[in-house]
């Protein structure tokens, strides 16, 4: 049903006003991984890794209607108040799957489009990688970046890379000492390998609250990053930017609505009615960020 929905919203044109009616916001857009499988692998239940065919779609449509810039364009336009070109979009990827460097990037290569992957940092290895292949293969959907290869795509390609916590706790969950860790030695062990003039933090799972967004203010990242579906003004506080989640799901017109900011709109307008529903019915989370695993995304309304 949603993916007629999409379509007819494409094919009506109501995705092309919904970007122009977006057009001087920042949307910026999650992915975690992608991978080169034929089919979507039976173990992917949250359809997180988008196959290459339909990535390189996605990537075609940007180019053709947006301006896609990096993170660190988008957070220096902030803080010298500077207007940003209509229609940009910010591409990251979450947790530092092996297969952002051999699926995505060359993707992202081919066309010139910057990114940043945010990295769990307990997760990676510290080995030159020289012994692992650089064509994709499957288990790269399963496993992570070395540091070595993370310091290689840095230095190479451009990539920027921020924090995603040691650990991938839920940091509202946990303890404020417990929470203060993940972020902390995340934090110096990315500053410490790649020296960036920043840190970008995305919160696992999309998960934050006041507490937790004033730790990461008090520590010295940049920016933080949620999956709360939306674009972003001059308003949008730095530590709770909204972020559009994209799927193996996103066919063509499913994509064109999320980056457009329809599908976020439709979200909101139908908000009330959720709660409605919600109040006479065992209803789960009301929140995204609530959600013990990533997609309320692939339920997606939002």
């Amino acid at each position: 049903m949603k993916k007629f929905l999409f379509a007819f919203f494409y094919a009506a044109g109501l995705v092309r006003l919904a970007a122009w009616r977006n057009r001087r916001r920042v949307t910026i857009l999650c992915y975690h991984g992608v991978t080169e499988r034929a089919e979507r692998s039976p173990d992917d239940t949250l359809a997180l890794h988008v196959r290459w065919d339909r990535f390189a779609a996605h990537l075609d449509h940007l180019r053709r209607r947006y301006n896609v810039i990096s993170l660190r364009e988008c957070l220096a336009a902030r803080r010298e108040r500077r207007r940003l070109p209509d229609y940009s979009v910010v591409l990251t990827f979450d947790d530092g799957y092996r297969n952002f460097l051999t699926a995505a990037a060359p993707r992202l290569r081919e066309r010139g489009l910057p990114a940043s992957v945010f990295l769990i940092t307990d997760r990676l290895r510290d080995d030159d990688g020289a012994a692992r292949p650089s064509a994709w293969r499957e288990s790269d959907d399963t496993s992570y970046l070395s540091w070595a290869e993370v310091e290689m795509l840095e230095r190479e390609h451009g990539v920027e890379f921020g924090s995603h916590t040691c650990s991938h706790p839920k940091l509202p969950n946990i303890s404020r000492a417990q929470a203060e860790r993940e972020l902390s030695a995340s934090l110096s062990v990315v500053s410490a390998r790649l020296k960036p003039d920043s840190v970008a933090l995305a919160y696992p799972y999309g998960a934050y609250s006041d507490e937790v967004v004033e730790q990461a203010r008090t520590l010295g990242y940049a920016c933080a990053l949620t999956t709360d579906a939306g674009p972003n003004d001059a308003q949008t506080d730095l530590f709770a930017l909204r972020r559009t989640l994209i799927g193996d799901d996103d066919d063509e017109a499913s994509f064109a609505a999320r980056v457009s900011g329809l599908t976020s709109w439709l979200a909101s307008a139908l908000a009330p009615l959720r709660s409605l529903v919600g109040s006479t019915a065992q209803a789960g989370p009301a929140n995204a960020r609530d959600l013990s695993d990533l997609p309320a995304h692939y339920d997606r309304t939002n």
